[in-house]
């Protein structure tokens, strides 16, 4: 399958990628999606403009395609990462290609990778390199770690069953680590001043953002401008320091809503807001939610 150029360029959401699915992490959101064929995905004539991370293992035949513009080729044993804001365009596929596929969005990205500074090093890196070929005993681990996200998401019944796929996803995370290290040894022992600035932003939030949720204030603290600290943080990372904001509250109220007994009143008061009202609008603004619909 050829083409020769891409007419346009089509957004493609989790809602979207929802019904290639094989399994969902939840009925309610679309955070996490496991998708075994990929044969119903065309983009022969559009390009697709896609905004959540993507893990993508070849396992027979060969695709070409291009990511912003680089252009790529995807092979039986091959792994391609693809991070932050990406615009994909097919250019040529063979008949027997075939892929397993995880679709992770920003804010589940965001909640399993929370303290694990060990991977920003390794960003750029896999932003220049997002196909990696991997050796024999790697596609052990990755055909591996694919079926094990996949049993586990199937796993209805499991009562912590979304925090067991979390844990595996953080393990991915380490082992992935592992495998770029001996690939890109530079990036595993030397830290650029960008990854050096969102670490400190991040163990900065993680202590504050009960009290916090103002960027001038995380500015101030690293004395840097609330500009350039959002610039940082979004080319490390693709979200903006007020987004990694956002979402930390926003975690934070989800567990106090589904794991405590404490009223939105009193959630109000831990995190700082003024009133329950305001803690409300936020959460709903975020959410789609209530508080009181995301506790039912």
């Amino acid at each position: 399958m050829n083409t020769t150029s891409v007419k346009n360029i089509r957004q493609m959401s989790m809602i979207d990628a929802r019904r290639f699915a094989t399994a969902r992490l939840s009925s309610a959101t679309d955070d996490l999606l496991v998708i075994d064929d990929i044969s119903h995905f065309d983009f022969s004539e559009q390009a697709l403009q896609m905004s959540f991370l993507i893990f993508c293992y070849c396992t027979s035949g060969r695709c070409h395609f291009t990511v912003n513009s680089q252009t790529l080729c995807l092979e039986s044993g091959d792994l391609f990462i693809g991070v932050g804001e990406q615009i994909l365009a097919k250019k040529d596929v063979s008949n027997d290609f075939s892929a397993k596929i995880i679709l992770v969005s920003h804010e589940c990205m965001q909640d399993s990778i929370v303290g694990l500074h060990q991977l920003w090093p390794f960003l750029l890196y896999i932003y220049k390199h997002p196909v990696i070929h991997l050796d024999a005993a790697e596609r052990i681990w990755v055909e591996g770690s694919y079926t094990e996200v996949l049993r586990r998401v199937k796993a209805y019944s499991h009562r912590y069953r979304r925090e067991s796929v979390t844990a595996l996803i953080r393990l991915f995370y380490f082992d992935m680590c592992d495998v770029l290290a001996r690939r890109a040894p530079v990036a595993h022992t030397q830290q650029t001043s960008s990854y050096n600035i969102f670490d400190k932003f991040i163990h900065l939030l993680s202590d504050n953002f009960r009290s916090e949720r103002n960027v001038s204030w995380y500015s101030d603290q690293l004395c840097l401008t609330p500009k350039y600290l959002s610039e940082v943080v979004k080319n490390v990372s693709g979200r903006t320091a007020g987004q990694w904001i956002a979402n930390f509250v926003v975690m934070e109220i989800k567990q106090l809503l589904a794991n405590t007994s404490l009223s939105v009143k009193e959630i109000a008061v831990r995190l700082n807001f003024s009133n329950q009202s305001f803690l409300g609008k936020y959460f709903k603004n975020a959410t789609g939610f209530s508080p009181s619909d995301y506790r039912k």
